[in-house]
């Protein structure tokens, strides 16, 4: 069933180069105010430019060749890494191009555009939901006296601290497309987003290859032994 479930995905560097494009067009002939912040938007789309790059280029083949399986499509993995931060720059975006009409974009396309976190929080979720069960065979033991501590057990796999020492693996907290502000976070907080950035990649992999491929890259996510003494 699996594989029948699919995105229309978007084509995010033909429409991100297209706004770019426009930006850079308008602006000689802006005032002072709206020049600036055509420049800061350029600015952004570039950064997602850069990220987007690294991502597919370094980091969706280093995960791959960890997983053993391909993810396909690299616009999907890099649509995985965008933050609901994101969605500020393309509707500040949408409000100013209303009502100048300088944009070539549709406005649905702007559209897609701020709701791309929203696709990466959905294969988070696919991912959370494949996890619960490819987890089976690596938490089941056949004895019913211990069906009691499978739900401790799974806890220790998929707990957020525990997705997040792949995540670290795989350097996605580093490379994640966002414009949060620079301000500390407690450990708590940046696990929480580390472990959605890992469950979005298992949302892709069991898109890809169903159950089976999560159940195989699972022990990815075997947690540490316990220290003694």
């Amino acid at each position: 069933m699996h594989r029948s479930l699919t995105w229309d995905l978007p084509g995010i560097e033909g429409r991100l180069t297209t706004l770019r494009d426009d930006l850079v067009r308008e602006t000689p002939a802006l005032s002072t105010g709206d020049a600036e912040k055509f420049r800061r938007w350029v600015g952004d789309i570039e950064t997602i430019f850069a990220k987007a790059a690294v991502i597919s280029g370094t980091i969706q083949p280093e995960v791959e060749a960890d997983l053993g399986y391909p993810l396909g499509d690299r616009e999907q993995f890099v649509i995985a890494m965008f933050r609901p931060s994101t969605r500020n720059l393309f509707d500040e975006i949408a409000e100013h191009a209303r009502s100048k009409c300088w944009c070539t974009l549709t406005d649905a396309n702007l559209r897609d555009l701020a709701g791309l976190h929203e696709v990466a929080g959905a294969l988070a979720w696919i991912g959370d939901a494949a996890l619960k069960i490819g987890l089976l065979p690596a938490i089941w033991d056949p004895d019913i006296a211990k069906a009691g501590v499978l739900t401790g057990n799974r806890k220790a796999y998929d707990r957020n601290s525990n997705l997040a020492r792949l995540c670290d693996r795989w350097g996605l907290y580093e490379h994640r497309i966002h414009f949060d502000p620079d301000t500390p976070r407690s450990t708590r907080k940046v696990d929480h987003v580390k472990g959605t950035l890992v469950e979005s990649v298992f949302g892709i992999l069991f898109l890809r290859e169903g159950l089976k491929g999560v159940a195989s890259a699972t022990e990815l996510l075997r947690p540490p032994a316990p220290r003694r003494g």
